[in-house]
């Protein structure tokens, strides 16, 4: 039995969809506290199944420990976490809380209860702004803002946990910039209006909300200016997880992962699929850069294809139109 932390989120729910494809039973838990429960009548829709959902926190050692002793869980996939980079930066007592505390305490229910294998939900923030693209996970690790250090402490955690005497093996995914939605239209993230991803702000001024996209520094070293991301479908996030899955039970260790369409795309790149598929320019202005940002960060994603047999399916054009279809739908 798998479970599921942060399972309503906007990650987590397009995983659970996939996960409910399968033959292992799943378990989801969230707090809610960046999610909103309906979503579990869309993954009931989409899936035509019914998930099993228990409303809690990750850090309540009680709540925990009732879910692992009523099922024979076997597998974790931990995403529950705060993941704001600018709030990081104002927010780290809070952060630690969440990221750090919240891992150790899962880590020390799981090694309570026999629990040995654990996804764990990392991040492209580890890297830091020095980098060379594309980026290796053997890289330089140096976070430039206090989310990618909570994520590289979870790392080290799950590293640590691996040459206890009781060894859980675990794989972190290091996630780029993931983006667009279901192709049903059916699940969108319930957070962004106070998202600050470029495909949220996006979504956010053609919707009305907002009435100009910011573009956060126009001097960066390339070649519009603007900063030059890794953008990845969610759909083809999801899939790194389940191929995960397979590692784990077929390996034992310590495992890290990119997970990355493996090019970069600029802020006008995007902006530039946007304004073609909805036919009409994007507002926008050139601001100041946002502190812990970096210029250009896009994956090596060698490892993902040798480890996990994994490779992305989906374009930015997709992204950008799944997004668009689930805003309308949703009233974005």
């Amino acid at each position: 039995m798998i479970l599921l932390t942060g399972a309503t989120g906007y990650i987590g729910s397009n995983l659970w969809i996939k996960l409910l494809k399968g033959s292992t039973p799943v378990i989801g838990i969230d707090n809610l506290s960046n999610s909103r429960v309906d979503c579990l009548e869309a993954i009931s829709s989409i899936s035509s199944k019914c998930p099993t959902f228990y409303e809690g926190d990750v850090r309540d050692s009680k709540f925990l420990s009732k879910i692992f002793s009523k099922f024979p869980i076997t597998h974790v996939i931990h995403l529950a976490a705060l993941k704001d980079i600018q709030t990081s930066m104002i927010q780290r007592g809070e952060y630690f809380d969440v990221n750090v505390r919240g891992l150790k305490n899962l880590l020390s229910v799981m090694r309570n209860h026999g629990c040995r294998k654990i996804i764990f939900s990392s991040s492209a923030a580890v890297y830091g702004q020095n980098l060379i693209s594309p980026i290796m996970e053997a890289s330089n690790l140096t976070p430039s803002n206090y989310y990618g250090e909570t994520k590289l402490l979870g790392e080290e955690l799950l590293a640590q946990e691996f040459y206890n005497p009781f060894a859980i093996s675990s794989i972190s995914l290091r996630y780029f910039n993931v983006a667009g939605n279901h192709s049903s239209g059916l699940l969108f993230d319930s957070a962004v209006q106070s998202s600050h991803s470029l495909f949220s702000e996006i979504a956010k001024v053609l919707g009305g909300s907002k009435a100009a996209l910011s573009i956060y520094g126009g001097d960066w070293e390339t070649a519009d200016g603007s900063c030059i991301r890794d953008y990845l479908h969610v759909s083809d996030l999801a899939s790194g997880h389940i191929n995960s899955l397979k590692l784990l039970d077929e390996s034992d260790g310590a495992f890290v992962v990119n997970l990355g369409l493996g090019k970069g795309q600029s802020v006008y790149d995007v902006i530039s699929v946007f304004e073609n598929i909805v036919g009409r320019v994007i507002p926008k202005e050139v601001t100041a850069r946002r502190a812990g940002d970096v210029g250009i960060s896009y994956a090596d994603i060698h490892r993902a294809s040798n480890l996990i047999s994994w490779s992305p399916t989906k374009s930015l054009e997709n992204m950008c139109i799944d997004n668009l279809k689930s805003s309308r739908i949703n009233g974005i």
